[in-house]
């Protein structure tokens, strides 16, 4: 690869100016079309604007946020951040307006980039202070200004007074990353040059991406996954998709037909329980195929050549393939834990699935599999540059370059989560095997000690429940009682569906429906039987409000909050004791 040795981001920048010539580099939808951003006009628009941001005000060490949803104009107002010397803070688009407000003033963030007027109401008044550079609309106020016009601006400063890059320093900050928060409060994760890049260079020497492969991009660039995913993808050059709406996703993978991309287990989850259900529906002959062919692809060691695998593989499995595009060939998740029997699955029928492991903390991966070393169910093999240990309680400990500089305003904390020897506590408990594949098994905030003194493992179990279709999220509760039980989030998408054919029908009245109760509880009884007396799911109770990241009860990236969950539904919890 020619000097792939770059230190900081702004050498990054250098590095793919000087290194590509992609006419497809960075790929977006206007009116249902892509449009292309080539590498020269990406390298032109991040001089330009850079220069237009210091012409602003913007300058060292300042603080700016990028409030908007993935694009190429997302990353193009990043890089001339950098280029600036600026730090950048990334916001999740449908972030809840608390936590919005919170990460604005606990940042000091003076200047921010926002592509939706429809936001800007739910920013504070003390918060007025800001400058934004609007994408997608236009206000005439005072600082208010325009991605288009001042990239205008830019260009003439550029051709009378020519362009000189940032020389960053590796240990400078490079961007502030708020955690979710889905045990409280967002923390504002300082991640430097040397973190992120060190990343890369691990990367790297794991998978090889050919100049010829096609990435689409459907994770939030807020979420330090895709944002490291997404920053290896630019240092080869590849050319790039990005999806403008989640629920586009399976129009788009048959349009764009990657080779690559990322997800989070419930999109794989959803995808499925999808094929499992329409399944169901197919005519006798083709539903008795396709049942075996199914069971079969869930078998943790099958033969490839063997001639029932050819007979399903052609069949069944180049039809499902077809769901992802037919050409892809790394798709990597991460973020949350992807169960092992759907991993085996989408590996089965020709989907290759790496699952990876990660915390913000540590920018973020710390574990992966990939081509050539993948074990399924677990998380991959250390990253080269990183150094882990496990203690005394099992509880995982990391170091290495990709360590962050620390939360911040919060020392005392992050002298709590990093010990003095520079060791980070993940809070994860782990296992490795004998070929040096990690394995975790529960978060250790999440095992719950019953009042009778037994461990329950809720993550394992919450995972086990989702799988019903009829349930989007559960919630295992344990914790200082004396059995345990489970509040079932409804799919809502199910209820809409049957709507269509009777319009007076509730949501309640469909949940409570006879054969929909006689489902879930039968599928909690066979759950039930693999569990130890003490974790068994003595009581649940179907929810049917909608649960959203506004009301607190979800991260950005979908995960659960339990302390929301558990304070807004305390009611309905103490019922079934």
């Amino acid at each position: 690869m020619n000097n792939y040795n770059f230190k900081t981001y702004n050498e990054l920048f250098s590095y793919i100016s000087n290194t590509y010539d992609n006419k497809k580099f960075l790929n977006y939808l206007s009116n249902g079309q892509y449009k292309n951003i080539s590498t020269n006009d990406f390298k032109n628009k991040i001089i330009c604007l850079s220069l237009a941001l210091k012409d602003l005000g913007i300058k060292k060490g300042d603080t700016v946020g990028i409030f908007a949803n993935s694009s190429p104009f997302w990353l193009i107002f990043d890089f001339a951040i950098h280029e600036v010397g600026a730090i950048s803070v990334p916001i999740f688009a449908n972030i809840s307006s608390v936590n919005l407000n919170f990460e604005i003033k606990d940042s000091k963030m003076k200047y921010m980039f926002i592509d939706s007027q429809e936001r800007l109401k739910d920013i504070e008044e003390e918060n007025s202070h800001l400058t934004f550079i609007t994408h997608n609309f236009c206000i005439k106020e005072p600082n208010f200004y325009n991605f288009d016009e001042i990239l205008v601006i830019g260009q003439q400063i550029c051709d009378s007074k020519g362009f000189t890059s940032h020389k960053a320093n590796e240990d400078e900050v490079f961007s502030i990353i708020y955690t979710s928060g889905n045990t409280g409060t967002p923390k504002g994760v300082m991640l430097s040059h040397k973190n992120i890049v060190s990343q890369l260079h691990d990367i790297n020497t794991l998978i090889n991406l050919e100049k010829s492969e096609i990435a689409l991009s459907l994770l939030p660039l807020a979420h330090i996954f895709e944002r490291t995913v997404m920053s290896y993808y630019l240092s080869r050059g590849i050319s790039i998709y990005f999806v403008d709406d989640i629920t586009n996703v399976s129009n788009l993978l048959k349009i764009v037909k990657p080779t690559i991309m990322t997800a989070v287990p419930r999109l794989l989850e959803k995808i499925f329980n999808k094929i499992k259900s329409n399944i169901s529906q197919k005519p006798l002959i083709l539903r008795l195929i396709a049942s075996f062919a199914f069971k079969y692809a869930l078998k943790e060691s099958i033969d490839k050549n063997a001639l029932l695998f050819k007979i399903y593989d052609k069949i069944v499995y180049s039809k499902l393939r077809e769901i992802f595009g037919s050409r892809l060939q790394k798709l990597i998740s991460g973020g949350a834990p992807l169960s092992k029997e759907i991993a085996q699955f989408f590996v089965n029928i020709g989907i290759p699935v790496y699952q990876g492991y990660g915390l913000t903390e540590f920018s973020p991966v710390i574990s992966t599999n990939a081509p050539n070393a993948n074990k399924v169910g677990s998380c991959g093999k250390i990253l080269p540059s990183a150094k882990i240990k496990i203690d005394e309680n099992k509880e995982l400990l990391v170091r290495g370059p990709s360590l962050m500089k620390g939360y911040l305003n919060q020392e005392e904390l992050t002298a709590k989560t990093i010990d003095k020897d520079g060791w980070l506590h993940t809070g994860d408990i782990a296992s490795l095997d004998k070929d040096g594949y990690l394995y975790i098994t529960s978060r250790a905030k999440e095992i719950f000690k019953t009042s009778t003194g037994e461990y329950v493992n809720a993550v394992a179990i919450e995972q086990k429940l989702s799988k019903n279709r009829y349930i989007e999220f559960a919630v295992v509760i344990s914790q200082n009682r004396k059995y345990t039980t489970a509040l079932l989030f409804v799919d809502i998408e199910k209820y809409e569906i049957a709507k269509k054919s009777n319009k007076s029908l509730t949501i309640e009245e469909y949940y409570n429906s006879s054969d929909i109760i006689k489902n879930i509880s039968n599928y909690i009884e066979n759950i039930n039987k693999d569990l130890n007396q003490w974790e068994k799911i003595v009581n649940f109770k179907i929810i049917t409000n909608d649960i959203s990241i506004e009301g607190g009860e979800l991260t950005p990236s979908m995960k659960i909050c339990r302390i929301v969950i558990e304070e807004k539904y305390e009611e309905i919890i103490n019922s079934m004791y």
